[in-house]
């Protein structure tokens, strides 16, 4: 006995080795040309190619090491081939682990196994699944058009299609919270409140006790120190926060400095002129503004455009006279990665003290919702 104890003792340092790199072994005895597997990561919210190898005999290996579980990709061309539609591809959670890859004659209907992230997603992924459909026929039904561009349905119609659609969108909100809270000690859970929790328009104050019951090392993780700053940002917009205060350049090219209205109520609106939602809500603002500008009221709108023309030329069309900024980056527009905005249309209110009182004031309503506020 004591022999087989001293053999499990000095096998434990190689498993522990074993446990900070992976395997990726892939059989794919179908694909008979010459052809190459390639694994791609990503990283810093970019697609990167890590490896790539030819495929031989229908059998393929990477290995490599990640500081954590993470996004990655297999994909297969043929040799010589270049064209995006000679690619097979699946996407999954890699680890450091042995990883299997098995299928007949193509990547995209392989099974992949031996990574425990991976598992656990693709069962939260399974529960959402015939939600996520009901989500996709709604719109496909409800959304169609004749071939002068009209809608075939009737707006009464839409309006309760719509609103069956929130209803689910809803459920596979309240499914990725729930997968959350039971995945505490899990990557897959974190990853999951990372994502889905922390959405584009989570409230800090609501969802971070959740993160606080993650495990200590979870919460140590690469991933839970981004959540923590993520949460963080996400205090930067909520109400009773001080507005951070922000200067860029108005569509003449002049610095424009937030702080500089203090004194007056603004209402900082996020929007883009490629934003069909954003569009649909001018009319909104412009009412509100033409009611309010003499009343101790200013809009300060920051646009994720990337091009000025299109931004200038939308400004126009839409008739919004009030302050306009933008760094022209695009979705890295400076001001909108400092209040953690990933969605538009949004906005917050800021009251003359430059305290955030409000945000995502939108709708028919708008102007009754600013006058509740506006004092």
């Amino acid at each position: 006995m004591k022999k087989y104890l001293f053999l499990i003792l000095l096998a434990l340092p190689f498993m522990a080795v074993a446990q900070k790199t992976y395997t990726l072994n892939g059989t794919i005895p179908g694909i008979q040309d010459p052809s190459k597997a390639y694994l791609v990561l990503l990283k810093n919210g970019a697609w990167k190619e890590v490896d790539s190898t030819e495929i031989k005999n229908g059998k393929f290996q990477f290995k490599g090491s990640v500081d954590e579980p993470q996004p990655a990709l297999v994909a297969v061309r043929k040799i010589g081939m270049q064209a995006a539609n000679t690619r097979d591809s699946q996407d999954f959670l890699i680890e450091n682990s042995m990883i299997t890859i098995t299928g007949n004659d193509r990547i995209s209907g392989a099974k992949i196994s031996g990574s425990v992230a991976d598992r656990e997603n693709r069962e939260r992924e399974a529960l959402m699944k015939p939600v996520t459909a009901k989500i996709m026929q709604l719109q496909n039904e409800y959304g169609k058009k004749d071939a002068n561009g009209a809608y075939i349905k009737s707006m009464e119609e839409r309006k309760m299609a719509g609103d069956s659609i929130q209803k689910l969108v809803a459920m596979n909100k309240d499914i990725n919270q729930k997968f959350a809270e039971t995945h505490l000690n899990s990557f897959a859970g974190l990853y999951t409140f990372y994502l889905y929790v922390l959405d584009s328009k989570f409230e800090a104050a609501k969802v971070e006790p959740l993160f606080h019951r993650f495990s200590a090392d979870l919460q140590a993780s690469p991933l839970g120190k981004r959540t923590v700053e993520k949460i963080e940002i996400g205090k930067r917009r909520q109400a009773g926060a001080k507005a951070t205060d922000f200067t860029q350049n108005d569509q003449n090219g002049k610095p424009f400095t937030l702080s500089s209205l203090r004194g007056k109520y603004v209402l900082v609106d996020f929007w883009a002129s490629w934003c069909i939602p954003c569009r649909a809500e001018n009319p909104n603002v412009v009412k509100a503004y033409n009611a309010l500008k003499d009343k101790n009221f200013e809009i300060v709108s920051v646009s994720l455009d990337a091009g000025k023309e299109q931004w200038l030329e939308a400004i126009k069309k839409d008739g919004m006279p009030w302050i306009h900024v933008s760094d022209l980056k695009y979705w890295k527009n400076e001001v909108a990665v400092m209040y953690g905005i990933n969605s538009v249309p949004q906005n917050i209110l800021v009251n003359p003290q430059g305290m955030i009182v409000a945000k995502n004031l939108r709708g028919d309503n708008l102007l009754e919702q600013l006058r509740a506020y506006i004092k």
